[in-house]
């Protein structure tokens, strides 16, 4: 057998036969292409070389004692490695049946005795190919990974500077606000705050921001700016009589205008906007595509929902919304809330948690006021969900005492 030289290649193989002279014409004919080449004469003495690992290529005799090829390719097969063993076998049967069985035990390509250089050249080449591609595919895998986990570390990053924007619990007088926030395995969009723009007015509202990732996040933060400035403009530029729900309506109008004209993001948001008159008692809600809020009037426990939604922000510049008068009496509970509530899908069944069981919630945890209503729905939404939630999970809840 004639050693043909080829190109060098950064490979190392394991030559397994247990002819002492083919073991060594192999071992040369190798070596000769450039591999680092160990030597073994049967299966058992090849598998403990491999347990060092760093082999790249195996070729190995079919029949040999105390443990033939075959039974060597399954048990590389089976161990756990960071690279992967291309297992080129030597055999004199071209028996489909063998050929099969050889194939099923994770051989790779096949050269048949007697050995012709020519060919196992050929098969080598072929195996040089694969574990290049094998490698690159390796390489971008890893570089992948350290991609994603970069990508995830910004995301924990923007979702904690995320829930940091959100208003911590405040008491406006008599009023006393809470917020319930449970982020989803995404960044997400939701948000809410309250503030008072003025000694009369008490400002507060819910948004959901469509979609999820990095682009909704930022889009909240704008829109939150954005609505605090809308709002601020108009209750300031109001005149004395202007009733809560002209000036509410005005504010949702003015911000919707401004969202418009934060660029062409293909994004839209769903709003229920509160603008409570501190002085009446009396607060005016206006739902932009969002779910109704819900409400408890003074001496009652049962919570009815209220206001008719109209389109969400960010559809079209000209749009027109109404608002519903709630009269905010001391007792009085009002709750808005994301349909990341009412649409969570109970981790087993898929069911979703719906309305009903969120005003059953509520009704339940009435004696225990803003702060109750909000540390049991966290909780029952947790335990309904049985794992990471598939959507932004908020709820804010005012409480007149």
């Amino acid at each position: 057998m004639s050693l043909a030289q080829a190109s060098p290649v950064s490979l190392k193989a394991l030559v397994v036969d247990d002819d002492p002279l083919l073991l060594a014409l192999l071992e040369a004919f190798m070596e000769s292409r450039g591999y680092a080449v160990q030597g073994a004469r049967n299966g058992e003495e090849a598998l403990a070389r491999l347990e060092a690992g760093g082999f790249d290529v195996v070729v190995t005799d079919w029949h040999m004692p105390r443990m033939d090829g075959l039974a060597l390719c399954r048990a590389i097969r089976a161990r756990p490695a960071d690279n992967y063993v291309y297992c080129v076998m030597l055999t004199a049967s071209v028996e489909e049946d063998a050929l099969v069985a050889a194939m099923e035990a994770g051989v790779d390509d096949f050269v048949t005795k007697p050995l012709r250089p020519a060919e196992l050249g050929a098969r080598l080449r072929a195996a040089e190919r694969v574990l290049a591609l094998q490698s690159g595919l390796a390489n971008r895998n890893r570089e992948l990974s350290e991609a994603y986990g970069q990508l995830s570390r910004d995301l924990e990053l923007a979702r904690g500077l995320q829930q940091g924007q959100l208003p911590p619990p405040q008491a406006f007088g008599r009023v006393r606000l809470e917020g319930m926030f449970e982020p989803s395995s995404f960044v997400g969009g939701d948000l809410y705050a309250y503030f008072a723009p003025s000694a009369r007015f008490l400002a507060f509202y819910l948004a959901d921001i469509s979609g999820h990732g990095v682009a909704a996040a930022m889009m909240a933060v704008a829109a939150q700016h954005q609505l605090g400035e809308a709002t601020q403009q108009v209750v300031l530029g109001a005149a004395g009589g202007d009733r809560p729900r002209d000036i509410a309506t005005r504010v949702v109008g003015e911000f919707n205008r401004r969202f418009l004209r934060l660029g062409e993001s293909g994004l839209y948001l769903t709003l229920v906007f509160g603008l409570l008159d501190l002085e009446a008692g009396a607060a005016a809600l206006v739902h932009a595509g969002h779910p109704p809020a819900l409400f408890a009037a003074a001496g009652r426990t049962r919570f009815e929902p209220v206001g008719e939604s109209g389109l969400p922000i960010g559809i079209v510049e000209q749009a027109d919304w109404d608002a519903t008068e709630v009269p905010l009496q001391p007792g009085a509970r009002l709750v808005l809330y994301s349909d990341g509530i009412t649409e969570c899908r109970d981790g087993v069944r898929g069911e979703e948690y719906g309305q009903e069981r969120l005003r059953q919630l509520l009704h339940d945890s009435h004696a225990h006021g803003a702060a109750g209503a909000c540390a049991t729905a966290r909780e029952a939404l947790r335990g309904w969900r049985g794992g990471a939630f598939e959507d932004d999970v908020t709820l804010l809840a005012l409480e007149v005492r």
